[in-house]
């Protein structure tokens, strides 16, 4: 910044005021360069002899080598008197000069002229510090100002997240790159993701003298290898020989190349901006810019891939699952899909833990990368369920692959903390001809071709045909689906409730209930959840459900709590697994807690343990977010897992259901009695209340007492009844 810029960011009038007060004949102050030229001027006096003496003069008529800090008292005629000071700004120390001007008939005395020196030096301090708190406010205004640049940049589309949720992965990422060449007015912006054969460029105005092909070549056999070696942001200026140090770049473009990393932190791709070398360099902005868009491209390829293998998610693989079957029906091409099922996963899981099952998919991943071909598109669902598509593959070579597959998977042996382990596999083969729509009726075929193979004995390939009597369970669970989406639409689920009572002490002491789901269909008949649950938990449904049930349950809770408000309600409202591991679930449930007013520490979640056990991270997680705030927990049917003690010390729950399977048949079978028993006592160890589910009748009941049990819950308590406020 130039000497005129630095003065122009100060003002000298309100120091006047100032100075005038100290001195009554002072009149003017001014900033001067070291050889007398005027920057900044600021005075009360306009007389004739002043406007000739300062303003008109391109210096002042001074000898100015004679001024110093010691020589700095000036009798200027038909003016008055000037004094100097040295003034420095900014962070260069850059020297100027603070004139200050009075007029007097008197000769001003040493003591005078000294007292006055010590005020212009305070003003001069002053300055400095006005100059560098402005210097500083301006430069925060630039920053902000790029950073409003980069976020339009981010976000410049209409909805960002929305974009992002309604568009695949390519167009996603090709929307990133065309942002970076339109903003930063880039000639040429690629991304470039090798294993997914995925090579995104944006020319910009520039275009004749990028050539794309040969550009590609040189950032895959070159540029991609160093960035994994070296993984951090590589910027070529200037000179190709000075900027690229540790291969030969031979090519005439400046670039900024960022690395893009998968869910476990390796390198995947990279983000290049390339400029011809007539254009300026690119600026530590640009750079960090660059590296910001990199790290956004990341979150979009992680959003679309399991953290556990690497592989495709199910967003990610319906992505490109979709994409084939639309392309297929222009084309004469035919590919297959496969859906694979380990059977021995839980067994592994429970046997071994999470670390041992996470273990077991990344070696399942790298079996079933070998069997295919490197056009194949490879993915994980969920927990044990993988998806290969064979691109042009005909439904026999398909077989014949699947079939591969089953037997290599069955051959390997699964060796983790000194225990070895036997796995096999179904696999449901399906032909992605023209008869299928979509990625959903694709997978809902392949998976239904799966479920046959389980139910014919495991450790084989079932091909989906048509005629398949499986079909028709197939389309009646179809049509549930819309029958569920119906009742959602028209409000007409309906909110049970079950006593849970208190068997020790005073049962008034609670009014606790379990909320149970009833679904009213078009002919007015109640159905119970033995209906339509299975169904929406195969199509994911019970999200959607469980967001209903909170929603509702609390309403009917906030009326129960406000026209009562001595109520000692409790209620557990039944959660499944796939809703406490939805993304966003927990955030919903803490808006619907505190939009109600209930009291969270009267709500009880129940989940069973299956799930809980089944998804163990995302289970505790869940619960620790929500006891935070006062919620309790349940798990329900406890003791139908394999290892149901080794994981209860995991979960922070309150109460303990009793598997009712225990129950009902405790008196008759002494095995049975001793599991409630047991289960009973290192609940109460635990500090936890247990509850005996299936309590149908008095002898059950008592027998529950004796042994200590906190609750029961049965149709010899209470059966369930419609949760109603009537008030």
């Amino acid at each position: 910044m130039n000497q005129s810029n630095k003065s122009s960011k100060l003002n000298l009038q309100k120091y006047l005021t100032f100075y005038q007060a100290f001195c009554e004949n002072a009149f003017a102050l001014g900033i001067y360069s070291k050889l007398g030229k005027q920057y900044l001027l600021s005075t009360t006096d306009h007389s004739e002899n002043l406007q000739l003496f300062l303003q008109q003069s391109e210096t002042l008529d001074i000898d100015w080598d004679r001024i110093s800090e010691q020589n700095n008292f000036l009798s200027i005629e038909n003016v008055g008197y000037i004094q100097f000071v040295k003034l420095i700004l900014g962070a260069n120390d850059e020297e100027f000069w603070l004139l200050g001007c009075q007029r007097t008939n008197q000769v001003l005395n040493t003591h005078e002229q000294a007292a006055s020196l010590n005020f212009l030096s305070h003003i001069a301090s002053c300055l400095n510090e006005d100059y560098l708190l402005a210097k500083t406010v301006a430069g925060m205004a630039d920053e902000l100002a790029v950073r409003y640049e980069e976020l339009n940049l981010l976000y410049g589309i209409d909805e960002v997240e929305t974009f992002y949720k309604d568009n695949d992965e390519h167009e996603s990422l090709s929307q990133l790159i065309k942002n970076c060449v339109d903003y930063l007015n880039i000639d040429l912006g690629a991304l470039l993701l090798p294993d997914q054969d995925i090579f995104i460029h944006h020319l910009g105005v520039d275009t004749e003298s990028i050539n794309w092909e040969q550009v590609k070549q040189g950032l895959i056999s070159d540029l991609f290898g160093y960035l994994t070696t070296n993984q951090e942001t590589l910027v070529i200026n200037h000179d190709s020989q000075i900027d690229w140090t540790d291969l030969d770049w031979s090519m005439p473009y400046k670039l900024i190349a960022a690395p893009i990393f998968k869910v476990n932190h390796s390198l995947c791709g990279i983000l290049v901006l390339i400029n011809n070398l007539n254009k300026q360099d690119f600026s530590n902005s640009d750079r960090k810019l660059t590296e910001v868009m990199a790290s956004e491209a990341s979150k979009l390829i992680q959003a679309r891939h399991d953290p556990t293998t690497g592989q495709l998610n199910r967003r990610g693989f319906t992505e490109r699952l979709d994409k084939i079957i639309q392309q297929q029906k222009t084309s004469n091409n035919v590919s297959c899909l496969l859906f694979i099922d380990l059977d021995q996963f839980k067994l592994i899981n429970e046997s071994s833990g999470l670390s041992g099952g996470d273990h077991l998919l990344k070696q399942v991943s790298t079996l079933l990368q070998k069997n295919m071909k490197s056009t194949d598109v490879l993915g994980r669902l969920g927990s044990d369920e993988f998806v290969i598509v064979l691109n042009n593959c005909n439904l026999q070579n398909a077989q014949t692959t699947a079939d591969r597959i089953r037997i290599f998977i069955s051959q390997f042996r699964f060796v983790y903390k000194e225990k070895i382990f036997e796995i096999s596999t179904c696999i449901g083969v399906v032909e992605l001809n023209k008869s299928i729509e979509n990625f959903s009726q694709a997978l809902s075929a392949a998976d239904l071709a799966c479920t046959i193979a389980k139910e014919e004995g495991g450790n084989r390939v079932h091909v989906h045909q048509l005629t398949d009597e499986a079909m028709l369970k197939h389309e009646k669970q179809m049509q549930w689906v819309g029958r569920i989406n119906g009742a959602i639409d028209e409000n007409r689920f309906q909110i049970y409730r079950q006593k849970i009572q208190l068997l020790q002490k005073d049962p008034e002491q609670e009014d606790h209930y379990e909320l149970l789901l009833r679904l009213k269909d078009e002919n007015d008949e109640i159905l119970t959840p033995y209906h339509f649950i299975p169904t929406a938990e195969r199509y994911n449904m019970m999200p959607k459900i469980d967001r209903w049930v909170i929603k509702n349950a609390l309403t009917l809770m906030a009326l129960e709590f406000e026209h009562k408000p001595e109520t000692k309600l409790i209620c557990s409202i039944n959660l499944s697994g796939q809703s406490f591991c939805e993304e966003g679930f927990v955030t919903y449930v803490l808006e619907q807690i505190k939009h109600s007013g209930v009291p969270a520490n009267r709500i009880c979640f129940e989940m069973t343990e299956t799930a809980a056990v089944s998804n163990l991270t995302q289970a505790v997680e869940f619960m620790e977010t929500l006891k935070k705030i006062g919620c309790q927990f349940s798990l329900d049917d406890f003791g139908s897992g394999m290892s149901s003690f080794t994981y209860l010390k995991n979960l922070p729950v309150d109460y303990l259901k009793i598997d009712g399977y225990f129950v009902k048949t405790m008196l008759e079978n002494k095995i049975d009695h001793a599991m409630v028993a047991s289960i009973h006592q290192i609940g109460s160890v635990m500090g936890l209340k247990t509850i005996a589910e299936f309590v149908e009748n008095d002898e059950i009941f008592k027998e529950l007492k004796n042994m200590g049990v906190d609750y029961g819950q049965g149709y010899g308590i209470g059966k369930p009844e419609p949760f109603v406020i009537n008030y």
